[in-house]
């Protein structure tokens, strides 16, 4: 089920909004409640790369690992989170508009065990507000450098 999906343009081409999407040292500048996010395996970065992410949430740290499931630069990213009860992915689509670059961010879940299946009414309630200002945020980071 469809959660949340988020667009905005961007005045630079795909290929720079996906290099300065997947730079790690730059997610605290541009994803919402990010503090961390570090590569858990080495080799080239692709569908099947772990990640490590530290949150801040109402104050304190939430850590969670995140598993790429695709990774087609410049145009598409997808992963997913170890969360037992939902389960679901975030993909961002880069593609190609006029000069620059149309970004969207898509979040489905689908509950999996009883915290699941009691968060989704809340969750589908407040479903535009989470994440509303992170492509705002991105768009801003990038036309500014």
């Amino acid at each position: 089920m469809r959660l949340v999906r988020h667009t905005i343009w961007i005045s630079r081409p795909p290929q720079d909004v996906f290099d300065f999407f997947v730079d790690f040292s730059q997610a605290p500048r541009w994803r919402q409640y990010v503090r961390t996010m570090e590569r858990l395996d080495d080799g080239p970065l692709g569908a099947g790369s772990r990640l490590h992410v530290t949150m801040d949430l109402m104050g304190e740290p939430y850590a969670f690992d995140m598993e790429v499931l695709a990774y087609e630069r410049p145009f598409r990213w997808r992963h997913r989170t170890d969360e037992t009860d939902l389960r679901g992915f975030v993909e961002y689509r880069f593609d190609p508009e006029q000069a620059g670059t149309r970004v969207t961010m898509t979040i489905e879940a689908k509950p999996a065990g009883l915290y699941g299946w009691l968060a989704m009414p809340l969750m589908l309630l407040r479903r535009e507000k989470p994440y509303t200002e992170q492509l705002p945020q991105l768009k801003r980071a990038l036309e500014s450098s």
